[in-house]
């Protein structure tokens, strides 16, 4: 593993995030990133809100890694966007604090794309200490606490029209919203978000959504968590969540240290294991149907590889890690491809060359994390393992033997 090389391709990664985010103070779209484009169609979309706060986060990896100010000023502009998706008329409290899909005008949200918006914002809060971030994630975690989680599992699609009924089903891919719930709690410092969002969640997860030898159940319904054929959505691809499991087994991670109980890293392990065994030769994932999985399951069999010293797994990151690198373009001299990493195609079907240089954030943002992960480690990033862990402030006071200096 040569760290000079994987540090190169994160930061021509983040250099791509910079270079492409629109920054014009009287265009309503300053903050956002590229969320996917297309060279021969020349298709572009911009980020909504999830991916917009994905690509943040990487960006915050990054200036973590390189203290270069450019990038948390890049943070900061997402972090606006983000903040101008979020619904601060308390008209009807049943919308108060959530966060738009795409532009201030969309008329939904999904629960798990604006949870990841808000968890940037926890993160912003983290890097500048500025309140207002902070207070804007935990308008969100309060709404989502009281309207979006049922029996300890987060709703799918909420429409703010009424002439479109909401979508109910459990979706797997709602695991990640656990550790939303950890860091808000870091965060704010309020217990709630541990107790009603990421414990459900996790122990949830285990029992209904992983089987014995690892494979992920993609979709349960509602009201009895029984098994329905999936829906076909247009905008998911097949079986996606299997492989990219929007950071399930993080969320596990995370819970069995603070839960100080095996049995949900097991989970994740479990989960790692299936993963390598259906990684194909090249590093990838069914023949390159799943690209965003390629960076996520890095991070897994970098992580739970070294805790368990499996080499298994440690093999399997070394092939991810090589098949992501050969998903990154370079040198083409096109500013919107250079840096970034081939991803999902977002263009018009059956355009002539359409999808054969294309990338997608999704991909680039996980790619950014992953990357610096590696390399580094470094404290105190998403979804980083050397972030603090939480201990009481109780026992640090006994062991010191210095209390509180209450004056009033």
């Amino acid at each position: 593993m040569n760290k000079e090389i994987i540090l190169k391709s994160a930061l021509q990664c983040a250099e791509w995030q910079v270079r492409n985010q629109v920054k014009d103070r009287q265009d309503a779209n300053r903050g956002r990133f590229i969320r996917s484009y297309d060279k021969a169609s020349k298709n572009l979309i911009y980020t909504g809100n999830w991916q917009t706060g994905t690509a943040l986060m990487g960006l915050l990896s990054a200036y973590r890694r390189t203290n270069d100010a450019r990038y948390l000023e890049a943070a900061e502009y997402a972090g606006h966007y983000i903040m101008s998706l979020q619904i601060l008329d308390n008209y009807d409290l049943r919308y108060y604090g959530t966060i738009r899909e795409l532009t201030p005008q969309s008329m939904e949200f999904d629960p798990r794309d604006a949870t990841t918006a808000a968890w940037a914002l926890v993160w912003l809060y983290n890097f500048t200490g500025n309140d207002e971030y902070l207070r804007r994630a935990i308008l969100f975690g309060d709404f989502h606490l009281k309207y979006c989680m049922h029996e300890g599992w987060p709703q799918y699609s909420d429409y703010m029209e009424k002439r479109f009924p909401n979508f109910y089903a459990r979706g797997s891919f709602q695991s990640g919203t656990g550790l939303f719930y950890y860091d808000l709690f870091m965060a704010a410092d309020d217990a709630r978000y541990i107790e009603f969002g990421l414990r459900p969640i996790a122990d949830n997860y285990l029992k209904y959504f992983i089987k014995d030898d690892g494979e992920i159940i993609q979709e349960r319904e509602i009201f009895t968590w029984n098994l329905e054929e999936e829906s076909k959505q247009e905008n998911v691809t097949l079986a996606m969540h299997m492989f990219n499991d929007d950071f399930g087994a993080a969320m596990l991670q995370t819970a069995s240290d603070l839960f100080k109980d095996e049995k949900y890293r097991n989970g994740a392990y479990k989960y790692a294991l299936w993963l390598a065994k259906h990684q194909d030769d090249d590093g990838g994932f069914c023949t390159g149907t799943h690209p965003s999985a390629v960076p996520t399951a890095l991070m897994y069999f970098h992580d739970l590889g070294r805790f368990y010293n499996d080499k298994t797994l440690e093999n399997a990151s070394e092939k991810a890690l090589g098949k992501l690198l050969s998903m990154q373009y370079s040198d083409t001299g096109d500013i919107k491809l250079d840096g970034a990493f081939k991803g999902r195609y977002e263009g018009p079907k059956d355009f002539p060359g359409g999808g054969e240089a294309c990338v997608n954030n999704r991909v680039t943002s996980y790619a950014l994390n992953g990357l610096i992960k590696l390399e580094s480690d470094p404290e105190e990033v998403w979804l980083g393992r050397n972030n603090k862990k939480f201990v009481d402030p109780l026992k640090a006071c006994a062991r010191k033997q210095e209390w509180y200096d209450l004056k009033w």
